[in-house]
C-alpha cells in the first residue's frame, strides 16, 4: 500500500519464504504473561503519564501520532486540554466516534482531532500562542516512519516539528527542576 504518507514493506501481502512467527500462537501467550494483568499495567501506565503531565503543570497537550485515540481519551478524562492528530484518517475516525459519542461532555466537545503529518506538523496544526504545555507520542508510532532516504533525516525533521510545538522549556520550574520542553 502506498499513499502520500506511508508506504508498507510488502504492499499488504506477506514476503515470500518468510514464515509467520506467531501463527501458533505461542508468542502471544508469552506476551500475555510477560504484560501481566491488563488492567493493572493500563492503571499503572496511566498513572505514570498523569503524575507526569500534572508535575509539570500541563493543561494544553498534543497526542501525535493519536492513532485511534486511547491516550488522547484518557487525558481528555482527567480535565486536560487536547489536540490529537494522525496522518491516518482511518486510525482518526475511531477518535472522531468516541467524541461524537461523547459530545455532550464539554470537555469532549472541545477535543480536537485533525488529520496531520509528522514531517508537516507545524503547518498542519495551530500551535495554541507560544506552543503546548507537552506534546506525547506514545506507545510505538515514531518506530513506523520509514527511512526512505536511509539517513534519518525524515525522523530528525519529525523530531524537530514535535519539539517546535512545544513551549519553550523554563530554566526551572521554582524547585530546581528542568522545564518539561525538549532541551
Amino acid at each position: 500500500m502506498v499513499d502520500s504518507v506511508y508506504r508498507t514493506r510488502s504492499l499488504g501481502v506477506a514476503a515470500v519464504g518468510l514464515p509467520d512467527q506467531y501463527a501458533d500462537g505461542k508468542a502471544a501467550k508469552v506476551w500475555q504473561m510477560y504484560i501481566g494483568d491488563t488492567r493493572s499495567r493500563t492503571e499503572e501506565y496511566k498513572s505514570w503519564v498523569l503524575s507526569l503531565l500534572r508535575q509539570h503543570n500541563c493543561q494544553r497537550v498534543l497526542d501525535v501520532a493519536c492513532g485511534t485515540g486511547v491516550d488522547s481519551i484518557m487525558l481528555v478524562e482527567e480535565g486536560f486540554n487536547m489536540v490529537s492528530v494522525d496522518a491516518s484518517d482511518k486510525m482518526l475516525k475511531y477518535a472522531l466516534k468516541a467524541r461524537w459519542e461523547r459530545r455532550k461532555e464539554p470537555a469532549f466537545d472541545q477535543w480536537v482531532i485533525e488529520e496531520a503529518n509528522w514531517l508537516t506538523l507545524p503547518q498542519d496544526v495551530q500551535k495554541p500562542g507560544s506552543g503546548f504545555d507537552a506534546v506525547i507520542c506514545l506507545g510505538n508510532s515514531f518506530a513506523h516512519l520509514p527511512d526512505f532516504k536511509g539517513d534519518q533525516s525524515d525522523q530528525k525533521l519529525a523530531l524537530q516539528n514535535i519539539a517546535s510545538m512545544v513551549k519553550p522549556a523554563c530554566p526551572t520550574h521554582g524547585n530546581g527542576s528542568p522545564g518539561f520542553g525538549i532541551p
